[in-house]
């Protein structure tokens, strides 16, 4: 079913183009993904008069069929938020030359179709450097959903950056092929802590619940990832990296608005605080409680780098494996 927001302010709104609807296979319970793109696509009956209905869980299978469905229901813009729908909104939207297409984080482009595909590398990279500044086993670890192109390069961001500040630091990564598990995200902790990892990263949605449960029990700090999860286990989750998708899904549905909607794949970087000028859409969350536990020359180096990336005296380069059903 798909879930409205109140919209009683623009009842008198007839133009069919003012209904949006955000589409996922997440869930909107899962402390990240899911939530995150729910409260972002929200604030756009506020800010710009649109209609805004939801609809998570959507198994791959379906995907055509519903964005198909909301196409057919009036929808003038279609924000299909996880890089699984690419395919999908490719083959769908050539039906629906008139219906705006919004993939997030994607990697393909028509006329109708924009894709945003954040370069978390630069975000993670960061994470990577403070993991190996602070490990005392020389052993950290990455823990992901499932080996998209997206979550491939937010791991060589990670390698990067512990790698040049530790050339012998080992990173173990393990991909759990399921984002809704928490049980196996717990079992892929428990397997890197055993073999040494003193600081994970996790990128997966609902599993990740699990990793950071596991990192909470045996006293190892992690990164979260997307939305700011220090809340989840504040002695745990040194930081995260965020996604400003407020200000994405803002920049795209103000082209839109503007009458200059480009089909193509914008690639916003790091931003140096949430909602900051520029183009930005990723931030890294503050440390909170944690902020004593960090050396200060820790600190310091951590915050030249993100400084030398935002400036662009760092460049963290893009590395993922792509195939013809992501990119055209």
């Amino acid at each position: 079913t798909l879930m409205t927001t109140s919209h009683v302010a623009f009842e008198q709104t007839t133009n069919i183009k003012s209904k949006l609807v955000l589409l996922t296979d997440g869930l909107f319970s899962d402390a990240s993904w899911g939530i995150f793109g729910y409260n972002a696509a929200r604030t756009l009956d506020k800010k710009y008069g649109y209609d805004v209905d939801f609809k998570e869980n959507v198994q791959v299978k379906d995907m055509e069929s519903v964005l198909a469905e909301c196409a057919n229901a009036g929808y003038g813009v279609i924000i299909a938020h996880g890089f699984e729908w690419g395919k999908a909104v490719l083959n769908v939207s050539k039906d629906y030359p008139n219906t705006k297409f919004i993939l997030f984080p994607g990697l393909v482009h028509s006329s109708n179709v924009a894709s945003i595909f954040p370069m978390q590398q630069e975000a993670t990279y960061i994470l990577g450097t403070l993991a190996a500044m602070m490990s005392k086993t020389n052993i950290i670890g990455f823990i992901g959903g499932k080996a998209y192109p997206n979550i491939i390069n937010i791991y060589e961001g990670y390698k990067q950056g512990a790698i040049h500040i530790d050339p012998t630091i080992k990173i173990l990564v393990t991909y759990l092929n399921d984002w809704k598990n928490p049980s196996k995200g717990k079992e892929a902790a428990l397997f890197q802590i055993n073999s040494g990892a003193d600081f994970l990263l996790q990128v997966s949605d609902t599993s990740g619940l699990g990793v950071i449960e596991v990192a909470k029990e045996r006293q190892i700090l992690v990164f979260g990832s997307v939305s700011d999860q220090n809340k989840l286990a504040p002695d745990t989750v040194l930081t995260s990296f965020v996604l400003d998708v407020e200000k994405a899904f803002d920049q795209a549905i103000h082209m839109i608005q503007k009458g200059n909607f480009s089909g193509q794949v914008f690639k916003p970087g790091l931003e140096p605080y949430n909602g900051a000028p520029g183009d930005g859409i990723i931030y890294i969350a503050p440390f909170h409680d944690l902020e004593n536990s960090i050396p200060e020359d820790v600190k310091i180096k951590f915050n030249q780098l993100k400084e030398d990336i935002i400036n662009g005296k760092i460049v963290v380069p893009e590395r993922y494996n792509t195939t013809e059903n992501y990119s055209n």
